[in-house]
């Protein structure tokens, strides 16, 4: 009984993982160290991110907490639907997510702290390849199958304070955490000459941050908001050993929003991130970029139903991902829609978001390049005890 040679031992599976490509893995998100979610809840997804600085269910900006005169709990579930496509190959894929948690109670008049758990990178994927080899003399015919499941998490813990009507301050401490559990499987045809090989890993991540952040109103009718977050050492440990380290990204954002008609808001929101600290937490193939942000939105009014007010919403967003296909770097275009309303005498809210997303290298346009399509489906739950 012959026994293939182990392609890559276990310490290296992740960066071996992380290193595929595109037309692998069937996916355009799951490059790199994975798939940011935004950190948006399902109202400011819905307005293309434009109220993300100023929400408080949105774990950005620390100082959106500052007026939740009442102790909340959200959750929010978003699966997502995939079609990626190259060369005239399609593949289909689901994924779902719990990406934000959060909960707040206030303190004194004019402040609250909160806590929250949001997917800052997620990166599950499955993908099989098969491959003929010489072994010993003999021709065998080896099906490899990798399957990653895990996520980045950002642990939040903030406190707001609006120290005049027209000022708000945050400040919070994040705790980065979590796995990527790393499978990899051969086997062969004739199980009696080569015996299949099964191997599993897991990589444990550990890192810090801070942020803070601040909303000014100089008149009702307009706001202006501004928040950052310093990234601190981010360490990947292979059981007790540290496997590599590199840095928490840095986060810029900046928002504006406009109320000056009467039951309806517009803002706008632009961000940076610096996901180029990554690097150094992989191999060379994983290479993190750079990536910029932008949105508008619309919130506003909707019809009674059974004595029940709606909201509507509306947005588009356009940013860059953290990660090449092909060496270039990719785009996401966003259009979403969604609706809210209050329950339980206003003590529960439910908002539903569609969001249609667009993903394609830069530039990409030849017939054959990599595309993405994607439908996300976000439910936020809010609920004041």
């Amino acid at each position: 009984m012959i026994r293939p040679r182990r392609a890559v031992p276990l310490a290296l599976m992740f960066t071996l993982a992380a290193a595929l490509n595109a037309h692998a893995q069937g996916a355009l998100s799951t490059q790199g160290f994975g798939f940011p979610p935004g950190q948006l809840s399902t109202r400011a997804l819905a307005t293309g991110g434009g109220l993300g600085e100023f929400d408080p269910d949105s774990p950005l900006n620390p100082a959106s907490i500052a007026l939740s005169s009442d102790p909340r709990v959200y959750l929010q579930y978003e699966p997502e639907f995939r079609r990626f496509s190259i060369a005239g190959a399609t593949a289909n894929s689901t994924i779902a997510r719990f990406p934000v948690t959060a909960a707040s109670v206030p303190f004194g008049s004019r402040g609250s702290i909160g806590a929250s758990v949001s997917t800052f990178l997620d990166r599950s994927f499955f993908t099989t390849t098969t491959r003929d080899e010489v072994i010993a003399g003999q021709n065998a015919t080896i099906t490899e199958s990798f399957r990653v499941l895990g996520a980045i998490n950002d642990v939040r813990l903030a406190a707001g304070v609006a120290l005049t009507p027209r000022l708000q301050i945050g400040v919070a401490g994040h705790v980065f955490t979590g796995q990527n559990r790393v499978f990899f499987d051969q086997s062969f045809p004739d199980s009696l000459k080569f015996s299949p090989v099964s191997q599993t890993s897991t990589l444990s991540f550990t890192g810090f941050g801070f942020s803070a952040g601040t909303i000014f109103r100089p008149s009702r009718q307009f706001a202006l908001a501004v928040s950052g977050r310093k990234g601190g050492d981010l360490r990947s440990r292979a059981n007790d050993t540290i496997a590599s380290e590199a840095h928490v990204p840095d986060r810029i954002g900046a928002a504006v929003s406009y109320e000056g008609i009467a039951g309806a808001s517009f803002s706008a929101h632009a961000a940076r991130d610096s996901w180029s600290a990554l690097n150094g937490l992989g191999s060379a193939a994983a290479t993190a970029v750079d990536s910029w942000e932008g949105g508008i939105g619309l919130e506003a009014a909707g019809p009674r139903v059974a004595e029940r007010l709606f909201v509507l919403r509306a947005g588009a967003r356009y940013r860059t991902l953290p990660f090449q296909a092909a060496g270039r770097d990719v785009a996401e275009l966003s259009f979403a829609g969604g609706i809210g309303a209050q329950f339980f005498r206003n003590r529960a809210a439910l908002d539903l978001t569609l969001q249609h997303s667009r993903r394609s290298p830069d530039g990409a346009g030849e017939i054959g390049s990599a595309r993405e399509r994607a439908f996300t489906l976000s439910f936020g739950l809010r609920v004041r005890p």
